[in-house]
């Protein structure tokens, strides 16, 4: 967040330094790839093939859009945090969280792991003709291979190194992007995650062992309320957090779902036109494969704070509620009728970020790809 200039806590100036240098970086190479796209229109196929980098370069642009255009609410998201780490006290409750910070580490080392080989993958395919050349040379200069179709209003083979070397310093900027600011969304849900374990098994023992009747002695009863209200103040805490991180995201990520399923529709039907031009084919492949883990991750986590937060629900039923005074079994209802419905990450407040929403997206992209195929 820091590179990109929307960490909260960076000096000013130096924010809008590298934000200006983000954003420069993102639309100096989606500016050429969109006017040759406009001389493409009427040309299906051709038109087809600038899709996909397009909407890269967008899905990079609104991520990064988002984070500025929020940036109140994410620095506030990081207050609520600080101030969630501070309520644990306990060396078992400190456990649980350094669990989930450990678990988000490897998802987010992982997904990074897995995206930027794919880019490399990509951005290495202009340098098979040089390799060929050297291990295998022919008595003619191989034809040279442009990562993709852009306009400059120069002759390209003149310029072709400038060239590369803009598509190697820009394309980054905007995967990174995406990245990045996905694994920060992975934290915010994880950090969600273990306050709602840590609630859930707060549930649990509010009645453990003690075996309460409604006759219980009044000290014990006591101890039992001031668990509850804690409980209660712990979700209504977890409740404020997750309207928060779901108000910064949820119309960045409408737009990313629709981008993605584009994407998708698109580059699964080039990987199959391009099957006989493996170079191509291999390109738009790794694509698709970026573009179904891109999603497959987002929606990961929307799912893991859907299961989370629904075993709050079912905790408040372990608890032996019904041995309590109607008191107490009034202040669990609170919980009970504010966690029927589970904490979600939206997209336009339409669709929820979940394994559901990933297999719809997936079949839609499938439907779509039957129909352009059949256009051609």
């Amino acid at each position: 967040m820091s590179c990109y200039g929307v960490w909260p806590y960076q000096p000013r100036y130096q924010k809008y330094l590298l934000r200006c240098v983000a954003t420069i970086g993102i639309f100096s190479i989606l500016t050429p790839k969109t006017i040759k796209f406009i001389e493409y229109l009427g040309d299906l196929d051709n038109m087809i093939q600038c899709i996909p980098m397009i909407c890269v370069h967008l899905l990079g642009l609104v991520k990064f859009a988002n984070w500025i255009f929020n940036a109140n609410a994410i620095k506030r998201l990081f207050v609520l945090m600080e101030r969630d780490g501070k309520t644990l006290k306990s060396e078992e409750d400190k456990e649980i969280m350094q669990r989930w910070l450990i678990r988000t580490r490897k998802l987010t080392s992982a997904y990074t792991a897995a995206m930027f080989p794919i880019l490399g993958l990509f951005l290495a395919s202009p340098a098979l003709p040089k390799i060929l050349d050297f291990i295998k040379p022919l008595n003619q200069t191989r034809d040279l291979i442009y990562l993709y179709e852009t306009e400059y209003f120069v002759d390209q083979r003149e310029y072709y190194l400038p060239i590369l070397l803009h598509y190697y310093l820009s394309v980054p900027i905007s995967v990174g992007g995406i990245v990045f600011f996905d694994n920060m969304l992975g934290t915010f849900i994880h950090h969600e995650c273990a306050m709602l374990e840590i609630l859930s098994l707060y549930l649990q023992r509010v009645n453990a062992g003690s075996h309460a009747k409604k006759n219980h002695g009044k000290e014990k009863l006591d101890i039992i309320r001031q668990k509850i209200v804690h409980c209660v103040h712990m979700h209504q805490h977890s409740m404020e957090f997750a309207l928060q991180l779901d108000s910064s995201i949820h119309i960045a990520y409408f737009i990313v779902l629709g981008l993605s399923l584009l994407v998708l529709t698109v580059t699964g039907m080039t990987t199959v036109i391009k099957l006989d031009q493996t170079n191509e084919a291999l390109n738009y492949g790794a694509f698709t494969m970026g573009s179904i883990f891109h999603l497959f991750y987002s929606s990961f986590q929307g799912q893991i704070l859907i299961t989370q937060s629904e075993k709050v629900f079912y905790s408040v039923y372990t608890c032996d509620w019904y041995n309590l005074p109607n008191y107490h079994q009034k202040l669990l209802n609170i919980i009970l009728l504010k966690s029927v419905k589970p904490f979600t990450v939206s997209a336009g407040k339409l669709y929820v970020l979940s394994m559901d929403t990933f297999s719809i997206v997936l079949k839609n992209a499938m439907s779509f790809f039957t129909v352009l195929s059949s256009m051609r």
